[in-house]
């Protein structure tokens, strides 16, 4: 089968592109923040991304009422008052329609450019989404503009909401042996740091925290990484053998958030591995507090790639290069 074209659909009252070649489907929603609604492996029709079970597809407000699938927050992601402005959950991306600049498909690749302007902080981002031939990895661009005469501290997380089972782990780079607790909870205080991925908890017990619990659990876990060399994450389904990978410029986001949530926020059940432009996810306290957070000078941009690898047969990872799980 050749690279099909583009084709407009519609879920629920949302309208959306569908990116699809011979191994990979991706549904698109402009108008819901461009969020990746589906991420579909089609050697085993495995769908990566994570569906919301009590929040429907509809027109979007400022709230982030629904958490499904991929998408990017801007300039928070936690709600927040810097500066004196109020800044929404979810930042102010991830829940708006995106303006749809360009749709193309070429011999080789098909490609979506999409982008939207914060009505409350003097940021524009523009998205790139593509897939080319035959090809399981899918690439986004992104491109952010500071609109104002003033160097302005941001916060930018790609978050990514993962579905998954008991037998999914998380794999990070082997330079990661700690990571920052960005809540208080059965591990610590907020801010401390503890071992990855054995950490004992506080009656002592270890717990094996890069491998997901049951969904029976009720816990949540969010936890940075410090600044990598290696700039990438990797979830695997140990029994299916299969594998989503993200890599990432690390020059522009230099950490990941590991967030496994075991039916401890909202009932949900799922994973996910962001890269973040710093630590944590509320803007006022990475600025105040931790003092990790980007920045951007006036009038100029900032240009960064990521893109998300998905493969099968992988019995274990032990890193990603060029784009490529490597297992030995």
């Amino acid at each position: 089968m050749s690279l099909r074209r583009i084709r407009k659909t519609k879920q629920a009252e949302i309208s959306t592109l569908v990116l699809e070649n011979e191994k990979v489907r991706v549904v698109v929603a402009p108008e819901l923040g461009a969020r990746i609604l589906s991420l579909i492996y089609k050697p085993t029709e495995t769908d990566f991304a994570w569906h919301c079970p009590d929040a429907a597809l509809k027109k979007p407000t400022m709230e982030l009422e629904n958490v499904s699938g991929f998408f990017d927050c801007l300039p928070t992601t936690d709600p927040c008052t810097f500066k004196g402005t109020k800044l929404p959950e979810g930042g102010e991306v991830s829940s708006v329609p995106w303006r749809i600049l360009k749709t193309e498909q070429t011999r080789n690749t098909a490609w979506i450019r999409v982008e939207t302007k914060c009505k409350i902080y003097p940021l524009l981002i523009r998205k790139e989404i593509s897939l080319g031939k035959n090809s399981a990895v899918l690439t986004l661009e992104h491109e952010l503009r500071n609109l104002s005469d003033e160097t302005l501290e941001y916060h930018y997380s790609s978050h990514n909401t993962l579905a998954v089972t008991p037998f999914h782990r998380i794999v990070l780079p082997h330079e990661v042996s700690r990571v920052k607790l960005g809540y208080a909870g059965q591990f610590g205080k907020m801010g401390e740091e503890i071992p990855w991925p054995i950490a004992p908890d506080l009656s002592g017990q270890p717990i094996d925290i890069g491998k997901m619990r049951g969904p029976c659990e009720k816990t949540t876990e969010n936890l940075y990484t410090g600044k990598l060399k290696e700039s990438w994450s990797a979830l695997i389904n140990q029994a299916r053998q299969e594998a989503i990978a993200f890599r990432f410029d690390g020059e522009v986001i230099p950490y990941i958030l590991v967030c496994t949530n075991n039916t401890g926020w909202r009932n949900y059940y799922f994973a996910a591995i962001e890269p973040v432009t710093g630590r944590p996810d509320n803007l006022d306290v990475a600025v105040n507090q931790w003092k990790d957070y980007a920045t951007l000078k006036p009038k100029t941009k900032v240009n960064w790639k990521q893109t998300i690898t998905l493969a099968h047969n992988i019995k274990h990872i032990e890193k990603i290069e060029n784009d490529e799980i490597i297992q030995n």
